[in-house]
């Protein structure tokens, strides 16, 4: 689980099966769920992360597939990636 010292926005469901996601997972997910940060790019992801491009990629695509992250498109024509439980 996530310790103190993660910024997590309270109340996120996908805490509850936070077992059941890999260690990419939860560390893509705990990045996605920071209080102050909704969207992220995959530059930032990967900074908050550790991840090579390689493993973000496909972590990214297993949890979308899984319907737990979408993305969008940001101002500056970026994609960006959030939690489908708090961006809807």
């Amino acid at each position: 689980m996530p310790d103190a010292n993660d910024k997590i926005a309270p109340n996120l469901k996908w805490m509850a099966e936070f077992s059941t996601f890999d260690e990419a997972e939860q560390k893509l997910l705990i990045a996605l769920s920071h209080q102050k940060y909704k969207w992220r790019t995959k530059d930032r992801l990967a900074a908050a992360t550790g991840l090579t491009a390689e493993d973000l990629n496909k972590t990214l695509e297993e949890l979308m597939r899984r319907n737990v992250v979408r993305t969008s498109i940001s101002r500056n024509k970026n994609i960006i990636f959030g939690l489908r439980e708090r961006v809807g």
